[in-house]
């Protein structure tokens, strides 16, 4: 324990917001409104990704000429119109496991490869955003999940040396690219069961952000 110092970098969609289930089931609404068969799956493949790498991914799945301007504009307006009141759902334990670490004097930081505008805005709808003292976003990097960058960042603006630091991640392209940063990974799944791959990965598991707090109560 000793090779770590008191930074940890989250995710954001499905770690601190539990968003993923919403957009998957948006996305699997347009996708029967516009028969784009096995959407469901293309959609686990994009969790984690930027903006542009989930446009590519779209189009390696439906073509070219995939309308990918046409699905993002209407998948977003959906997505507001669902959390338009209350915002995006708070993962259980996200709120209590922030304030434990940040009573305990960590350095909190975010690395989101979703767009800087709409992570603030989702963030501070829940009150949550000034937890962080750091926010990576998918806007600020050029290469997305898994390749590391956005983990590099996240700790260069923390200042503190990724080998030392932590990442909780919940999806296979998130975990490589925290372990790709040299840091130590959490894993804690969301959507996806991970694989052998990304188990071997990850440097911890834990089935929710209880049980993350708990982990480092007991530290």
């Amino acid at each position: 324990m000793a090779s770590i110092s008191k930074t940890i970098v989250f995710d954001m969609d499905g770690v601190i917001l539990d968003s993923e289930q919403l957009e998957l089931s948006i996305w699997v609404y347009l996708g029967e409104k516009y028969q784009f068969e096995g959407i469901e799956e293309v959609f686990r493949e994009t969790l984690g990704t930027t903006r542009e790498e989930t446009g590519r991914i779209m189009k390696r799945a439906y073509g070219e000429d995939f309308p990918m301007d046409t699905f993002k504009v209407e998948s977003r307006e959906l997505f507001t119109e669902r959390t338009k009141k209350d915002g995006v759902p708070v993962k259980p334990g996200a709120r209590e496991l922030l304030q434990f670490l940040k009573i305990n004097g960590w350095n909190i930081g975010l690395a989101s490869s979703t767009a800087g505008d709409r992570v603030r805005e989702e963030l501070q709808a829940v009150g949550l955003l000034d937890f962080f003292e750091a926010v990576v976003t998918g806007d600020m990097v050029t290469e997305s999940k898994p390749h590391p960058e956005i983990y590099f960042k996240a700790c260069e603006m923390l200042n503190v040396n990724p080998k030392e630091a932590v990442a909780v991640e919940d999806s296979k392209n998130g975990v490589r690219s925290a372990a790709m940063a040299g840091m130590k990974v959490i894993l804690v799944p969301d959507l996806v069961a991970p694989d052998e791959d990304t188990q071997r990965l990850a440097w911890k598991q834990f089935p929710d952000l209880f049980d993350v707090r708990r982990f480092f109560t007991g530290m």
